[in-house]
Order: C-alpha cells, then sequence, then structure tokens
C-alpha cells in the first residue's frame, strides 16, 4: 500500500506510549530494545503489540512476551518458563526469575538465543487452543 504514488505506508506503526517508553531509555539499552522489537514484527506480521503493566508487550497464538528494565538492564518476560531452557543452559546468570531474562547494559547481548526463545513462545499454541480445535473436530464428527 502506498500513501500518494511513491511513498510506502510503514505496516506496523509504533504507539506514541510504546515509542516514548523506548525513548526514555539510555542508547545501549534503547538500540537493543528497538532492534528485538523489530525483529518481533517482522518475523510474526500478526503480532498485537500493546502496553501493558508499564511495558511493550507482544501476544500471539495466546502467548505472550514483554519488553522492560530494571536498573542498568533489559528486562524480557515470557509467558512460559520452558523457553528460558536454551538461555538456562548457556548464560545461567541472566535469568533471575521463572520467566524472566535480564541483560545488563554494559554486558554483551546474546541476540540469537533470546531470538530462539521468543519464537518458541510465540510459535507455540496454548493449550485452550488445541482444546478448541480438538472440540470442533468431536462436534464435526458428532
Amino acid at each position: 500500500m502506498y500513501l500518494f504514488s511513491f511513498i510506502p505506508v510503514p505496516t506496523f506503526i509504533m504507539s506514541s506510549e510504546i515509542h516514548r517508553f523506548f525513548y526514555s531509555q539510555p542508547e545501549i539499552r534503547r538500540q537493543r530494545m528497538l532492534a528485538l522489537r523489530s525483529w518481533i514484527v517482522e518475523s510474526f506480521p500478526e503480532i498485537l503489540e500493546s502496553m501493558q503493566s508499564k511495558r511493550p508487550t507482544y501476544h500471539l497464538n495466546g502467548n505472550w512476551v514483554a519488553i522492560g528494565f530494571q536498573k542498568n538492564s533489559l528486562s524480557i518476560y515470557l509467558c512460559q518458563s520452558g523457553s528460558l531452557k536454551i538461555i538456562r543452559n548457556k548464560f545461567p546468570s541472566l535469568v533471575d526469575d521463572k520467566a524472566r531474562m535480564n541483560f545488563a547494559d554494559k554486558e554483551p547481548f546474546p541476540c540469537k538465543e533470546v531470538e530462539n526463545s521468543i519464537r518458541s513462545i510465540l510459535k507455540s499454541k496454548t493449550k485452550s487452543d488445541g482444546e478448541k480445535k480438538s472440540s470442533k473436530k468431536n462436534s464435526r464428527s458428532s
């Protein structure tokens, strides 16, 4: 889609509230957050982005991922702690909660491992989705 005949319309526009959140962060954290957001919206075009609990949150298939911060670090919250296995095994000091990863601003950011954890959350179907599908099959076969 184009504005006028030559200017492409962005397919995923950031809300002003989310923009303010990202641009209130220190430079290194802001760069990491924006890179992560870009990867999420490009990898999952059907994602729903909103502010929840004062954090940018991304919903898909009944699952969610949120981007936040602690003092001097970027935090990523996942709705399922099982997806942290890869990161927990490689970088045990980064996972300090059941479903939260913290990355100090001064430390390297393990981008691929974070993307893999997020991908496994957003691609998985929730249990209730599976139950809905099986109940539809059962109602059709009756």
